[in-house]
């Protein structure tokens, strides 16, 4: 396998979300960067925290924009010329050296303007960021999240047709609720952490059903009939033309990392439509109750005297109004929603076996594409070697 080859296999599992069949898979050379776009945003973003735009003026913050700026800068360059690089050069590597740098640069700019608050922040803020980064380019999030998008649109159809038959319950259901006094003194007055916690409790069970059945969809995908099978599964992709060792194991076990690419392939697609429709339907709530809801009424189920309202339209002399708590309410039904679509989907068996028919193909032929690379990697460790 030469190193032609070799890359545009790479460039396909990534391109399909399974980036830990990757043989050497490292974070050093693979994952930090193809994440050294978002890194160096987040860097600029995290320097600009020295900013004062409420309390300084407009002069101060563009003195200290382009200070802060330019101690980024200089970060970059010193941490290059300290690693025996081009000053301005882009890094093929990104270690410890680059990630420290990623952190501490952007507090400095903070600590220049005497703002050790901001400095503490910037420093909390870069080491959750980075871990998000990492979690992001590591499982090629990005590349899922496209490739569930476009398989999506070819199950259009089959999802509009469980959405006919799923919908009008729903809405019947969650219509009733959206005008309940005690759901929106429940919704509309959470607000901050212990808001966040109850969208999330939705979106924990609506996974637990997802994933509970992931193992029947992958379950013998990773079996293979005969190498002639394997042969012409791989015959499209880029691993065509690599020598086929009929006398090898055709089971090669997973490791755990790639488990979980499969279980992302699996699911992601799932949560893209689930994400459609909860979005769809939060929308509606929010027209429905910003056309039909007026304050008075919004603050009196509620039961509170002020309600916090982002902008007013009148229209037949009457005052439409939409509120933070009418968002709050309209998203809080919007996850219920997604968990209660998430069951209906996990539980349709034409929904379900269709589903399998667009998504264990895929897999089934990047488990193919696996076996025949890893066979033919030098370092790999299911390479039999020469005979």
């Amino acid at each position: 396998m030469d190193r032609t080859q070799h890359k545009a296999i790479e460039r396909w599992f990534i391109g399909r979300g399974v980036p830990h069949f990757i043989v050497d898979y490292s974070a050093r050379t693979d994952i930090w960067t193809r994440a050294i776009p978002l890194l160096v945003l987040a860097y600029l973003a995290g320097g600009l925290n020295a900013l004062n735009l409420a309390e300084w003026s407009a002069s101060r913050n563009v003195f200290a924009a382009v200070v802060t700026i330019a101690v980024l800068v200089l970060g970059w360059t010193i941490t290059n010329l300290l690693l025996r690089r081009p000053f301005w050069s882009v890094p093929t590597e990104v270690g410890r050296p680059e990630l420290i740098a990623f952190v501490i640069g952007p507090t400095v700019p903070s600590v220049i303007f005497d703002q050790r608050g901001d400095a503490l922040q910037a420093l909390v803020e870069g080491i959750v960021i980075l871990g998000i980064i990492y979690v992001l380019a590591a499982f090629a999030v990005g590349q899922l999240i496209l490739w569930a998008i476009r398989s999506s649109f070819g199950q259009a159809a089959m999802l509009g047709r469980l959405l006919v038959r799923a919908l009008p319950q729903l809405l019947l259901f969650t219509v009733f609720l959206f005008i309940n006094a005690e759901v929106w003194q429940v919704a509309g007055t959470l607000a901050g952490i212990p808001y966040i916690i109850g969208l999330g409790i939705f979106f924990v069970l609506g996974a637990v059903f997802v994933l509970s059945r992931v193992p029947r969809l992958i379950d013998g995908l990773a079996t293979f009939a005969s190498w002639d099978e394997v042969e012409s599964l791989v015959a499209t992709t880029p691993a065509a033309g690599l020598p086929i060792p009929s006398e090898a194991p055709l089971d090669q076990p997973l490791g755990g990392r790639e488990k979980m690419d499969l279980i992302l392939v699996s699911t992601f697609n799932q949560a893209v439509q689930v994400t459609f429709v909860a979005v769809l339907l939060t929308g509606f709530f929010v027209t429905f109750g910003f056309v039909a809801i007026p304050l008075a009424t919004q603050a009196g189920w509620m039961a509170v005297d002020d309600v916090n309202v982002f902008f007013t339209i009148t229209l037949s002399g009457r005052d439409l109004v939409m509120t933070e708590a009418l968002v709050r309410v309209a998203a809080f039904l919007g996850a219920f929603i997604g968990m209660y679509f998430t069951v209906v989907l996990s539980t349709d068996d034409k929904y379900r076996a269709e589903f399998a028919e667009d998504t264990a193909p895929a897999i089934h032929q990047a488990l193919a594409v696996r076996l025949v690379y890893r066979l033919a990697h030098p370092r790999s460790s299911t390479n039999p070697g020469p005979r």
